[in-house]
């Protein structure tokens, strides 16, 4: 298994492909094959459609409606004398058995329905809602896709620094033991470089490890990629943020936080949700109107076959269900002021969120420069340390402790750097302003090798 890593890691590290994926390219594939964006996007499309059938309950209906009835009725045998001596039978009247068909036409359009327009505006505020969540789960999806990439190259970057680590112990403990045989050495600074070595080889599964788990991350967003990614540029430097005033950072995060625009929007989501229920207290008017047709069989002296219209306004007003209505509203109006606790919640958090991120990517600038600084001081000691012990000045723990402390640094800085990149992306999310466009800005740091 270990050997499987190594060759795995030496490969990816070594191969040289014509094409490298960028950061925006990863972002793009990412739209177009992980479901959960999909399945966001889906739920952004169903929620559009609710507007128009909110607007349904407002407009008019039109229904067709047919039916064929079949009745019978005893009835006592009696006649009704005529004027002129003669008689007719009740059954000329009324038929002791009667089929009846009729097929009509109703229309109805709502004049008056306070519940229906409560519920529309209602609807309207959800799809705006939609559009809020959209675009803070884009954000969040920007945000994804960008740490699961720079840490394919995080972790490809520390497993080349381990593999490097571990190839330069090799050959030390190889040199030892050759002088080990010369009765050169003493065991004792053979089994010291030998500790050091299989701390190194138990470091470099570690991170092939890591750097396996952080591909299969991206993948699951990407789908499979056979490319190489490009990896950030040697002569990477730290940028300062803009604007560079911590103030104006603030005062975009009160106005334009998605956070913030969600949490607003659901404050009134609930408010609307009130005037729905208050809305059940009043009366419901309708005009409607109906055209048809009617055949009895048989027909009687009294039958009415033939066409019929009718034209006429409904009301329905519920006065009384038992004190559901109240309470529905009292539980609104409780929302509501759920609501507005939520709103003040998302206020301070993005407050304390941007102030995190912007001190943190302030940080960086130092942490970058001290990191470098380390890396470079190190990498003189430890070349140093290889010189003196060659004229016998120093002893080989000192060389061993001064070349782990030199590839200890480079993993400090090669951490630092994309930190720094993914705090970057951090402090734009946390005023909403992160975007596409970033990881297009992005690209200029990568490098295709």
């Amino acid at each position: 298994m270990n050997k499987k890593i190594y060759i795995g890691i030496s490969i990816l590290l070594m191969s040289s492909w014509g094409h490298a994926l960028d950061v925006l390219e990863a972002y793009q594939r990412a739209q177009m094959t992980d479901p959960n964006w999909q399945a966001n996007l889906y739920q952004y499309q169903a929620d559009q459609l609710n507007l128009g059938i909110a607007q349904g309950a407002l407009l008019p209906t039109v229904t067709l409606s047919g039916n064929i009835t079949r009745k019978h009725q005893d009835m006592k045998q009696f006649s009704f004398p005529n004027v002129d001596g003669s008689g007719f039978n009740a059954n000329d009247l009324v038929a002791t058995t009667s089929t009846t068909r009729q097929i009509a036409l109703t229309a109805r359009q709502p004049l008056f329905r306070m519940d229906a327009w409560e519920g529309y505006k209602q609807v309207k505020t959800s799809v705006a809602l939609s559009e809020v969540t959209l675009k803070l789960q884009q954000q969040q999806h920007i945000l994804s896709v960008a740490e699961a990439y720079f840490n394919v190259l995080r972790q490809q970057a520390l497993s080349l620094t381990n593999v490097q680590e571990e190839k330069a112990l090799l050959e030390q403990l190889n040199m030892m033991n050759a002088k080990l045989r010369e009765g050169l050495v003493a065991r004792s600074d053979v089994g010291e470089a030998n500790a050091q070595y299989q701390n190194a080889r138990a470091n470099r599964i570690a991170t092939g490890v890591q750097l396996l788990l952080a591909q299969e991350q991206l993948a699951q967003l990407i789908g499979p990629y056979q490319e190489k990614l490009a990896v950030l540029r040697d002569d990477f430097q730290y940028q300062k943020p803009i604007p560079a005033a911590f103030e104006d950072w603030k005062n975009l995060a009160q106005s334009q936080n998605l956070d913030i625009l969600q949490a607003r929007m659901q404050r009134q989501y609930a408010e609307d949700q009130r005037k729905v229920e208050k809305a059940a207290l009043y009366p419901q008017l309708d005009a409607v109107a109906s055209y048809g047709f009617n055949k009895q069989s048989p027909e009687t002296m009294i039958t009415g076959n033939g066409q019929f219209d009718q034209i006429g306004v409904e009301m329905n007003w519920n006065a009384f269900d038992g004190g559901r209505t109240k309470k529905s509203i009292q539980k609104a109006a409780v929302n509501v002021q759920k609501a507005d606790a939520s709103l003040n919640a998302a206020i301070r958090k993005a407050n304390t969120d941007v102030k995190k991120s912007f001190l943190q990517v302030e940080t960086d600038e130092a942490t970058l420069q001290a990191r470098k600084a380390a890396l470079e001081s190190s990498t003189l000691v430890s070349n140093a340390s290889k010189a003196q012990y060659n004229e016998g000045l120093k002893s080989m723990v000192d060389v061993l402790l001064a070349q782990r402390n030199a590839f200890s640094a480079k993993q400090d800085y090669v951490n630092a750097q994309y930190d720094y990149v993914l705090n970057v992306l951090k402090l734009k999310a946390s005023v909403g302003q992160l975007t596409e466009k970033d990881l297009q800005e992005m690209n200029a740091w990568l490098v295709m090798k």
